[in-house]
Order: structure tokens, then C-alpha cells, then sequence
């Protein structure tokens, strides 16, 4: 879910030699001139701000990212010092284009020298994460999982004790199924729970039930714990997300109802989102 930059490693300095080449040329240009009295020394200097603009070229292409002004520099280079005209040779024009190009280098790397990647939407997160766990979903018959799915959205709805027939049902039906899907156990147990509580106007804030290390890989949210401030609030949203996946996936009938309440489970995912990323920083 994070941003996660690359930077380009090899060519990470090429951007110093561009003020270093230009200026370097338009110094030993007015050397030349001033010492030696050379009258074509401004050549060195139109050579400097060529092979820099050159430099430029390279170092843009070879970014993660492109920068067209600086791609096309050499044919400005070109168009200013090489086709025949009189303001190639004034020192100024070299001057100015020296600093020009030198910003752009330094512009280059600092804004196109790291890859860009998007951030993942909570949609794009829960699909992933459905695919992930899709191994879970296969001994699931239709039955069983249209109880899941109906649990979860009685659950939504605020109709506790049907969303806690609903979970026993499916537990009764859950004892069936070989491999014996724990995890899915563990989250209608928990759903159950807190329904129960919700039935009688309490909140469950000591729960009896709880998933387990080994259902880690099961779950959407996965946190270290110094990062979890309501352990018993994180087992029920990561229940109800394991919930709609085995629903959705699993119960054709209930396929169209649980995607048009997909936002509530999206919106779970969205309040974990910058504990998620400071997991995956650390």
C-alpha cells in the first residue's frame, strides 16, 4: 500500500558534470582569449555547452522517469552554437545557457530521479487480497457460503440475532468440510461474539475469541502490536473482511449484495491505512 521509490544507482552524480563541462569550456575559452589572445577561443566554450547539453540528454534518459526540455537540449545546442549565426560566439549566450542547462540537470535529477508508483486504492487492496487467500475458498460448498455472506450483512444491517443464526448455522456446517478451514471458524466465532453483545446494547472489549498467529496469512490487516490500540476491535474488522471474501467468492447468489456494500468493507481497509503503512516502513 505504500509508496516505495527507487532510485537510480549507477549515473546517480552525472548531473555535476554538466555545470562542470559548460562552465569548464566558457572558463578555458576566456582563458584562452585573455592570455593567449586566441580570436576563434570562443569555441571552446560553444564545445563546453554542446557535449554538457549532451550530457544532459543522457543523464534525462536515463532517469526513471523522462524529461522532454532536457531530451531535446542538444538540438537547442545545435539551433544556438552550430547553425551559422552571430549569438553562438557571445560569451553571454554561453553563459546563459550553461546556468540554463545546469538547472535543468540539477531539476532532472531531483524531480525525475525516482521512480514514481501509485498508490493502491482500497479496492485494488481487497481484491488482492481475495486472491491471496483464495486457497481457503476451495472446500467452501455454495451452502456454506451464502451463510457466511448473510451473516456479514445482517451483521451491516444492525440485525444481530439473525447475523448470530446465521454464524451458528455455518459453524454447524463448517464441521463437514475437510481441510477444516479454522480461520473462517475463528471469524464467525468472533462475529457471533460481538453480535451477541451488540444484541444486549454491550460492547465486547475482552473477547473470548480471537485469531490465532497461525491465521495470520488469512488476514487483511496484519500489524505488529505495538501498532494495534483495540486488539479486539482489529479481530472483528479483520473478521468481517475475511467474511465478504469467502461470501463473495463462495456464494454466487449473494455475489451482487455483498459488491454493493463493498464500500463498507473498503472503508475498513481506509481507517488502517496509514497504520498499514507505517508497518511497512518499519
Amino acid at each position: 500500500m505504500t509508496t516505495k521509490t527507487t532510485t537510480p544507482g549507477p549515473a546517480s552524480r552525472l548531473w555535476m558534470a554538466v555545470p562542470a563541462v559548460s562552465f569548464g569550456g566558457i572558463l578555458v575559452g576566456l582563458l584562452l582569449r585573455t592570455v593567449a589572445g586566441l580570436s576563434y577561443s570562443f569555441w571552446v566554450g560553444i564545445a563546453g555547452c554542446v557535449i554538457a547539453s549532451c550530457i544532459l540528454c543522457y543523464q534525462a534518459y536515463t532517469r526513471p522517469r523522462r524529461d522532454l526540455v532536457s531530451l531535446f537540449t542538444p538540438l537547442y545546442a545545435v539551433l544556438i552554437f552550430l547553425v551559422p549565426n552571430d549569438i553562438g560566439s557571445m560569451m553571454i549566450v554561453q553563459v546563459l545557457f550553461a546556468a540554463t542547462i545546469s538547472l535543468l540537470a540539477v531539476r532532472v535529477e531531483k524531480l525525475f530521479g525516482v521512480k514514481k508508483v501509485e498508490k493502491k486504492t482500497m479496492k485494488q487492496m481487497l481484491n488482492e487480497y481475495i486472491m491471496r487467500i483464495e486457497p481457503l475458498f476451495a472446500p467452501i460448498d455454495e451452502e456454506t457460503g451464502h451463510l457466511v455472506a448473510q451473516a456479514l450483512l445482517r451483521f451491516k444491517f444492525g440485525l444481530y440475532e439473525s447475523a448470530i443464526d446465521n454464524c451458528t448455522k455455518a459453524l454447524d456446517l463448517l464441521k463437514a468440510i475437510k481441510p477444516y478451514p479454522g480461520v473462517l471458524e475463528r471469524a464467525l466465532l468472533i462475529l457471533r461474539e460481538r453480535a451477541a453483545g451488540l444484541a444486549d446494547s454491550m460492547v465486547v472489549t475482552n473477547p473470548e475469541h480471537v485469531f490465532k498467529d497461525e491465521d495470520n496469512e488469512y488476514l487483511a490487516i496484519r500489524l505488529p502490536k505495538d501498532l494495534v490500540d483495540d486488539p479486539a476491535a482489529l479481530d472483528l474488522d479483520n473478521a468481517l473482511i475475511l467474511l465478504y471474501a469467502v461470501g463473495i467468492e463462495t456464494s454466487p447468489n449473494d455475489e451482487q449484495a455483498l459488491e454493493e456494500h463493498q464500500r463498507f468493507v473498503t472503508q475498513i481497509l481506509e481507517s488502517y491505512k496509514e497504520k498499514m503503512a507505517e508497518a511497512n516502513v518499519t
